[in-house]
């Protein structure tokens, strides 16, 4: 596979146009990085993200409720699913 850029005409729809200034803007990107993510991923949005937002809940919740309570087993807990979670997300990136 060959690095580098290469300028290219395409033709987007003005919505998806709109869609990706708009992620560009709130993830501080250009809207070259964003369109080229989206393209590295064949287009698809991240379809994992609310579970990543519910995961990640979830761990604050058992950290929150360890710290509260004094218990350690709910910081394993917490731990256990933070693993699991990065696990799935380095192994879901490759």
């Amino acid at each position: 596979m060959k690095t580098g850029t290469s300028p290219k005409t395409l033709r987007i729809p003005n919505d998806t146009i709109a869609d990706i200034e708009e992620m560009a803007k709130a993830k501080k990107t250009s809207f070259s990085k964003e369109a080229n993510r989206r393209l590295a991923n064949k287009g698809g949005s991240d379809t994992n993200y609310p579970l990543f937002l519910a995961k990640m809940q979830t761990i604050i919740n058992l950290s929150y409720e360890g710290y509260r309570t004094g218990r350690e087993d709910l910081f394993e807990k917490a731990q256990e699913e933070e693993r699991k979670l990065w696990t799935k997300t380095l192994m879901s990136s490759k």
